[in-house]
């Protein structure tokens, strides 16, 4: 959760059965063009960042729902960068491994850089941060607006002009955070689960439920764990991801009719249903056009999730990113904290596609505008109220498929969360033509999808695969929590 980006949450407030959704996603600056990447990079550097929404965010939800002074909310971070923490084995490997790029650049340098070996810090290495200690104490006192509208609003925008951005103090004045209507999707008859509305992929996430849902336990053809049944959640993610080609910012002006009514479709169970009989179990195609795909896909990155689960049952579920690893490696030295570069999220006009799709326009860069994203924080109530299964991921365009399957696997198929979280993975989001698996994935299955025409590539354990967090009631009504083995993690309670 970083303050140079932004995040989308799902909330269920127990004490009124009410699911909402606020979007504190970030927005393209008002000085956005279409053309502004024809000499310029869209992933590294000033140009890369949007305008943050994450601590306007934070305000909203401390509005609605916080009960503590604000200040002892934020107090306990400062004191955490000021003592310093241990670098852990998963930081430390990508410092490793972008170590060259982090000693090119003086603001990153300045922090993750160890001056008394002058190499980046190492698993062990005792690492602080009094630039951004001071930063959230200052946030401590002035509250949520401190970065929008407050003392450090004008610092933040010289840093990010002086890498080259066009972000103003107006923008980040003018940025505003919405509270939507979550998508809605009924997994059983006992249970519905809530994710997100655009720019998040909530009804990409629908599509693919109400797909499964149809072959799960309706008859014995395809058995769970069977060849058939993994090639026919491999074809569903193949026509979700062509579908969420035609996504974007539903406020475009020229296209929100026709991205409203895609993302209905694509949460419309029967709209869903009529697509089962377009899979063909004996084989696949690896042509896109097969699957409708009009447009290049976004191709979004790395995210943190986190869960919070209240006294009351009240649940928040929360995907916060600044997209790639290191954002757009740039820091504000004024204020110490990775900015963002999530302006490489939207569809660039004129960048060359291997795939020849041409940028979707749904997703076009435009001022103002939200670009789409993986990210799907998802919460499952029973019909009795309670939220039986909190669930989100870190992990870029895998997000949507392994949140649907942790869906699938717990709800539907009745499989516990330690379980499930541990098995081996697969992914397919139709460009490229291929399916990602782990290497510990059934072999078996592997090759049975093999013979029905699909390419498989094998990544490793440092690839990136989706990084779980959940917590799901288990038979005897308690509350579970787990987080992913491939990305370290923690559990905290009270």
């Amino acid at each position: 959760m970083g303050l140079g980006g932004g995040f989308l949450a799902t909330v269920y407030d127990a004490s009124t059965g009410r699911v909402r959704v606020l979007n504190a996603r970030e927005r393209a600056p008002a000085a956005t063009t279409l053309n502004m990447y024809e000499n310029a990079s869209s992933t590294v550097g000033g140009l890369a960042i949007a305008v943050p929404g994450e601590l306007r965010g934070y305000g909203a939800l401390y509005q609605e729902y916080g009960r503590l002074p604000w200040r002892e909310l934020v107090q306990p971070t400062a004191e955490l960068c000021r003592r310093g923490h241990r670098v852990t084995e998963y930081m430390g490997r990508v410092l490793q491994t972008f170590s060259d790029r982090i000693m090119a650049e003086p603001s990153m340098r300045e922090l993750y850089v160890n001056k008394a070996t002058g190499k980046v810090w190492n698993v062990g290495d005792y690492i602080t941060d009094p630039t951004f200690a001071k930063t959230l104490e200052i946030i401590a006192e002035e509250g949520p607006e401190a970065i929008h509208d407050g003392s450090l609003t004008a610092r933040l925008v010289q840093d990010i002009q002086n890498f080259g951005g066009i972000i103003t103090e107006d923008d980040l004045r003018n940025y505003r955070v919405e509270w939507q209507e979550p998508i809605a999707i009924p997994l059983t008859e006992q249970h519905t689960l809530y994710s997100v509305p655009l720019p998040g992929s909530g009804s990409v996430l629908a599509f693919i439920l109400n797909m499964l849902r149809g072959w799960i336990g309706v008859d014995t053809v395809a058995p769970v764990g069977s060849d058939l049944y993994w090639h026919r959640i491999v074809e569903t993610f193949k026509y979700a991801y062509a579908k969420r080609t035609g996504l974007g910012d539903p406020s475009r002006h020229n296209l929100n009719q026709s991205i409203l009514e895609l993302e209905q479709n694509l949460a419309n169970a029967e709209w869903a249903a009529s697509y089962r009989g377009r899979v063909d179990d004996t084989r696949t195609y690896n042509d896109w056009k097969h699957y409708e795909a009009v447009f290049e896909g976004a191709d979004d990155h790395g995210t943190a999730h986190v869960i919070v689960v209240a006294p009351d049952g009240s649940v928040v579920s929360a995907t916060s990113t600044i997209n790639f690893i290191w954002g757009s490696q740039r820091r504000s030295q004024s204020l110490g904290f990775i900015l963002n570069n999530e302006m490489d999220d939207f569809a660039i006009p004129n960048r060359d596609s291997s795939y020849g799709l041409p940028p979707s326009p749904a997703n076009m860069l435009a001022p103002g505008l939200q670009p789409l994203s993986s990210m799907v924080p998802s919460v499952v109530v029973s019909k009795s109220g309670a939220a039986d299964l909190v669930l989100g991921a870190a992990g870029g365009t895998k997000i949507t498929t392994q949140v649907a399957l942790m869906a699938t696997h717990i709800i539907v198929e009745g499989h516990d969360l330690p379980d499930v979280i541990r098995r081996p993975r697969l992914h397919h989001q139709l460009l490229p033509m291929e399916i990602q698996h782990e290497a510990n994935f059934d072999s078996d299955v592997i090759a049975s999808l093999r013979s029905k025409g699909h390419a498989t590539t094998e990544l490793g354990p440092t690839a990136g695969f989706a990084a779980m967090v959940a917590i799901h009631r288990d038979r005897s009504g308690y509350l579970v929590p787990a987080t992913d083995h491939r990305r370290i993690g923690s559990v905290d309670g009270f």
